[in-house]
């Protein structure tokens, strides 16, 4: 099973299968009664990839189609959340403990105790929530086997590349001008759509796309480093006043805000190299990567298909990509 579309396949045809395949496996996932933690982060990227493939699809859903089924896989994450957030906490102090010695005393035992009682985040994941997940899975398959994504073409996808990677750009000069905990996991979440686009689309020109999708992972991992960092501090203020003294608070703020500085420090020049060209460049040479590769391909086997050459210069609608 392939993130990817195929080259000589009909769009419509590989959403189909690439949103059923991420689904089964997150189905199986929480259908598994194996260290419940890991299915459970990975049931998690499943929907991720799924959300991914929904907004690169957007452009050729009507908005109420698109949003309600956006809203349900929201929703499914949520319920899964519960699990993943204390082990990401967990995992958070204990970085934070092996590389500072500046807690309070007995500080690191009193954050230790807040994060192994959860407060009732772990009952989210529970049985029961990993019921409802399934049962809305069900749902979400059912829409990729409808007739709403029956006229999804290469053109659409286009499109979807195009406004995810505009809202990336914009979202990455909000973090620095604007920086906050929310504006740079917003920036992480669409460079996370960004990645998979391009992975979804990377037969277009496998080496091109791969090198996108690298720079776009490993940004998405430092920014989801500083996101941990949010967690951790959020739930230690929120629900750390029977547990926690001040000075805790005052020290694991210090220390987050320290890591914090230089995980975005590290995610800017990333940011300016893979958000550098115009949204209206990248259109144009996805979609002749992916024209040019089907006609190598028809031309002959993929393994002998000689190296695409860079598309020539010059603005080229997505509307070309559609059937007329």
């Amino acid at each position: 099973m392939t993130y990817r579309f195929k080259l000589q396949a009909p769009i419509s045809q590989g959403v189909r299968r690439v949103g059923l395949e991420q689904i089964e496996i997150a189905e199986a996932k929480l259908s598994s009664k194996d260290d419940i933690s890991a299915a459970i982060h990975d049931a998690r990227r499943c929907l991720k990839r799924v959300r991914a493939l929904l907004r690169l699809i957007r452009p050729g859903l009507e908005e109420s189609v698109y949003r309600r089924e956006a809203e349900r896989l929201a929703g499914i994450g949520k319920l899964l959340s519960g699990v993943r957030d204390l082990d990401v906490m967990r995992q958070t102090l204990g970085q934070l403990e092996s590389r500072f010695d500046a807690l309070p005393v007995g500080a690191a035992e009193r954050l230790a105790k807040l994060v192994a009682h959860g407060h009732g985040l772990g009952r989210r994941s529970g049985t029961d929530g990993r019921r409802q997940a399934l049962l809305r899975l069900g749902q979400s398959k059912r829409f990729f086997t409808a007739k709403a994504t029956a006229g999804i073409e290469l053109g659409h996808l286009i499109d979807g590349v195009g406004d995810t990677y505009r809202k990336a750009r914009k979202a990455f000069r909000q973090a620095y001008r604007k920086p906050s905990d929310e504006s740079f996991h917003i920036w992480r979440k669409r460079v996370q759509q960004h990645w998979r686009h391009m992975a979804l689309l990377s037969r277009g020109w496998p080496e091109a796309m791969a090198a996108r999708a690298s720079e776009a992972k490993e940004l998405s991992r430092l920014l989801g480093e500083d996101h941990d960092h949010s967690i951790l501090l959020g739930f230690a203020r929120e629900r750390g006043a029977s547990i926690l003294e001040p000075q805790d608070i005052e020290a694991l703020t210090a220390l987050c805000r320290s890591c914090q500085a230089e995980l975005r420090a590290a995610a800017r020049p990333r940011g300016e190299r893979l958000l550098a060209e115009p949204p209206g460049n990248l259109e144009e040479r996805v979609g002749l990567y992916w024209m040019s590769a089907q006609g190598l391909a028809a031309l002959a086997p993929a393994k002998d298909a000689p190296t695409v050459k860079k598309a020539p210069s010059g603005r080229v609608k997505s509307a070309r990509y559609r059937k007329r």
